[in-house]
């Protein structure tokens, strides 16, 4: 063979070597899931950095906080975990393209911490691409679709409706109730909770009433709810949805009780609504008390990450963050300590037991994907989120 055919065949094998070299790369990276070159797990959040609904974004100063945390303990068999984050703007149109960027560019093991309109739009992608998501909220439309890669952590809307319009007819004497909904991710579990749990005690809504997670007005909403003559009204979404509803019952001169779920438990209720809601609104949540001895970590972490503790939407993202260093632990230690596929990542949540300070007795089997199946309520006074009932089984649950 000559010197040039020689230089000439090594040259063809070194491009061969090359070229299989970067399909190999490209063949773990695209699609895998399985972490970076520095062995971390990575791990995505679609939140609401910008936008009306921004301040729902706070929920990454809790995943920061107890991410923070494990990593500061060595991370999980050595491997810390690494966030990233997609501005969803809690926007169901925008949702889709940044769920695509977490999965397809930032290789992410796992998502969610999304608000649960912008997580419906989601689930059929992540479905198909069995990417698991935790989300930190309750909706179980999420989770309907047998083939749905979302787990829940806290009880259901519909769970913490129930368990709303329970205490609204025991504790508080309500017997006109009604029930003020968009017809959403976020609205239509409750309003199955609140009506099944509400023939369950022998009662109807009074009114059922829609209207629009967009809507800049809700004067004809609150015109019905007040012709209905209902004395408690069950509502459920973010500060800065169901306010418009509410803003309107006040101009009309109508304030009845309100019950809700830990979605409009935020600070920035009584930023927009003053005091005027002050003993008259009433919260379902799954989540501690940020100033109880047991959140003790939640308190130094989040506050450390920037957060206000105060804010449910920080509780709410350290709760999924507290399930998501669960999964992974359990996924490190199938793949023998190594880092996991998205596989091995989805797989973990089957036959798995989450019982922490935060989450209480979730058991996720492969047919089952529900969260906690008990609350506690709280009102609000003097601007303050004031617990008035302990943890208890919410309404059809033996836990």
């Amino acid at each position: 063979m000559t010197p040039f055919r020689s230089r000439r065949r090594g040259r063809l094998l070194a491009v061969a070597a090359l070229a299989a070299s970067a399909m190999a790369l490209s063949a773990c990276g695209s699609g895998s899931g399985s972490g970076d070159a520095n062995g971390d797990l990575v791990i995505g959040a679609s939140l609401a950095m910008t936008g009306p609904n921004a301040a729902a974004g706070a929920a990454r100063f809790g995943i920061r906080g107890r991410f923070d945390q494990i990593n500061e303990q060595g991370g999980i068999q050595g491997h810390k975990i690494v966030l990233k984050i997609g501005d969803d703007q809690l926007d169901p149109a925008v949702a889709p393209g940044v769920a695509r960027t977490l999965v397809e560019n930032d290789e992410v093991l796992g998502t969610g911490f999304a608000g649960s309109a912008v997580s419906a739009a989601v689930v059929p992608y992540l479905a198909a691409q069995k990417v698991l998501a935790i989300p930190s909220n309750g909706s179980t439309d999420l989770i309907r679709d047998p083939n749905s890669t979302y787990r829940l952590v806290i009880p259901s809307y519909g769970d913490l409706a129930a368990h709303m319009v329970d205490y609204a007819v025991k504790d508080l004497g309500k017997t006109k109730v009604a029930i003020a909904y968009t017809p959403d991710a976020v609205g239509n579990p409750m309003l199955e909770g609140s009506k099944a749990e509400l023939a369950k005690l022998g009662l109807t809504p009074v009114a059922e009433v829609s209207y629009s997670a967009k809507a800049t007005s809700a004067a004809a909403q609150a015109a019905e709810l007040k012709a209905s003559g209902a004395d408690f009204v069950v509502i459920n979404h973010v500060p800065a949805v169901a306010s418009v509803l509410m803003q309107a019952a006040e101009q009309i001169g109508y304030q009845p009780a309100y019950g809700s779920t830990f979605a409009l438990a935020q600070p920035a209720l009584t930023k927009i609504m003053g005091n005027s809601l002050d003993d008259r609104i009433f919260f379902a949540t799954g989540y501690l008390n940020p100033d109880s001895d047991a959140a003790a970590d939640f308190r130094k972490y989040a506050g450390a990450a920037g957060g206000d503790i105060h804010s449910t939407d920080v509780m709410t993202g350290w709760v999924a963050a507290d399930a998501y260093v669960e999964v992974l632990k359990k996924a490190v230690a199938d793949a023998g300590g190594q880092v996991p596929s998205r596989a091995q990542v989805l797989a973990a949540t089957t036959d798995l037991t989450i019982d922490t300070p935060y989450i209480r007795g979730v058991h996720w089997t492969a047919d089952n994907h529900q969260g906690m199946k008990q609350a506690r309520i709280t009102k609000l006074v003097n601007g303050q989120f004031v617990d008035v009932k302990d943890f208890a089984p919410v309404p059809g649950s033996s836990t």
